[in-house]
Order: C-alpha cells, then sequence, then structure tokens
C-alpha cells in the first residue's frame, strides 16, 4: 500500500510537471494561443478557513491555488496552498481533475503542517498508513446545470481512500464519506445566493467507535446560506466579496466567514 501511495504522489507531481513543461515546449503553438488558456490562478482572503462543517484555521487566512489544464478544460492538475497571518495554519495540496460534461472526478492529496496539529505534520513525503499526517481524498460531483440550466444543482460524493482518517486505535481506515447538494437560487449580473447541505458517515465500521474524519458521529456537518455580491472597483477590476454562514448540528457549532476573491487569472 505504501508503495502504491509513493507511486501516486511520484505520478501526480510528474502529471503537473509535464503539464508546466508541455506549453514551454510547445512554444510555438502557444504564441497563436493566450496562457490563460491553459493556467488559472486565484488568491482568496478571508477571516477564516471553513471546509466541511470544520473551521480548519480561523484568523485572516489567504489562500491561493496554481492550476494548468488543457484548452477544453477537461483535464486539470495543480497546486493549493493556504496559510494565516499568526503562521498557526500552514496547508499545501495536489489536485487532478477531469470533467466531462457535468460530471467532474477529483483527487486531493492534502497536507496540512500546521504547527499545532496532533498527528504527523513534519514529514511531507510521508505515504505510511499508520503514520502518514496527509489523506486522499476522491471527489465525484455532477452538476445538474450543465444539461438543465434551470436546474443549478450540483451533487457529490467524497470518500477519504487513504490517510489520516483512522479509527481511534489507528488500526484501519474509516474510510470516512462526505456527501452534499448546492444549489444556487438566485444569480443575477451583481449577486448570488446559494444554499449548501452536507453530511458525513463512514464505509467501514468498528465497534465502540462512531466517529468520522468529520464528526463524533455521522449525520449532517454542514449546512450553509451564502452570498456573493461583485463589487466594481475600476472599470476593469472587480471584486467577488461573500458573506458564508455554516452550521454544524453534530457538533452544535456555527461558523461566519467573510471573504473576497482579490485575484483571478
Amino acid at each position: 500500500m505504501k508503495t502504491w501511495f509513493v507511486n501516486y504522489h511520484r505520478w501526480l507531481i510528474g502529471a503537473v510537471l509535464s503539464v508546466m513543461m508541455c506549453p514551454a515546449a510547445a512554444q510555438t503553438s502557444l504564441t497563436a494561443d493566450r496562457a490563460d488558456d491553459y493556467v488559472d490562478i486565484s488568491v482568496d482572503v478571508a477571516n477564516n478557513h471553513l471546509w466541511r462543517g470544520i473551521e480548519v484555521s480561523d484568523g485572516l487566512v489567504l489562500c491561493a491555488d496554481l492550476a494548468l489544464h488543457d484548452k477544453g478544460r477537461h483535464v486539470k492538475a495543480g497546486l493549493w496552498g493556504g496559510t494565516n497571518t499568526s503562521g498557526d495554519y500552514k496547508e499545501f495540496n495536489f489536485f487532478g481533475e477531469v470533467c466531462v460534461g457535468g460530471w467532474k472526478l477529483s483527487l486531493w492529496d492534502t497536507y496540512n503542517f500546521s504547527p499545532g496539529a496532533d498527528y504527523n505534520n513534519r514529514e511531507f513525503f510521508n505515504y505510511s498508513a499508520h503514520t502518514t499526517g496527509r489523506f486522499l481524498d476522491c471527489i465525484l460531483s455532477y452538476s445538474m446545470g450543465h444539461d438543465l440550466p434551470s436546474l443549478p444543482l450540483t451533487l457529490s460524493w467524497s470518500t477519504i481512500l487513504f490517510g489520516r482518517d483512522r479509527w481511534a486505535d489507528n488500526s484501519a481506515n474509516r474510510y470516512s464519506t462526505y456527501v452534499s447538494a448546492g444549489l444556487t437560487v438566485y444569480r443575477d449580473a451583481c449577486w448570488q445566493f446559494d444554499l449548501g447541505l452536507g453530511g458525513a458517515f463512514t464505509l467501514a465500521s468498528h465497534n465502540g467507535d462512531a466517529s468520522t474524519f468529520y464528526a463524533h458521529k455521522a449525520g449532517i456537518v454542514h449546512c450553509e446560506l451564502r452570498a456573493l455580491r461583485q463589487v466594481a472597483i475600476t472599470k476593469t477590476y472587480t471584486l467577488p466579496v461573500y458573506v458564508s454562514t455554516v452550521f454544524n448540528p453534530i457538533e452544535n457549532r456555527a461558523f461566519f466567514q467573510i471573504g473576497a476573491t482579490v485575484a483571478r487569472f
């Protein structure tokens, strides 16, 4: 198992590097195209980092990603990173995805090496099942709006295949699974309002341990109301500002987030 994941990691890095080198090798072709056809960069600033009903970090958070893709955006690979101003949150991930119509299959290799972590946060390339600090998340989603524009609903199924998603006695993987639905209830040139609902459970079972990666037991972990406003700063620059409220009924917690996508290319 360890060998397989090390090979996967090498394959993913190789894929990213290959995509990066291909435009350079095909310089003549790229003169007719724009780099924007192959490269995505985005930068977000927010008062915290929320993920599937969990507040990963509080304080001022900066998140950014760099991704390379084919011109039709059917295949994509990239890097995602996040940190906060106090330095107690640090994350660096690899990801890849394939899109066909409204379907998208993604793999995220996630490594949170925050200084205060209660797991192995000092060995980036450790892929040992019992000691790794990372996890591999496989996500299958379907956007119904692709085929039915009048129904802007996205359904998603995510299962953690490997990593620090293990039972309390570290005996085996829990295969925590997160299923969600996201609906855009209103959108115009300036505003967008979204609703989200997500629940978690495990595909494996363990006597005396009902926990998942997301909460101490299975159930609804994410209820969200999100509003986004496109704010015109200049004639050529518009700043998307969003406000989000997230409730986690299982853990009896609630979070408020305000942020903005300060750059997107």
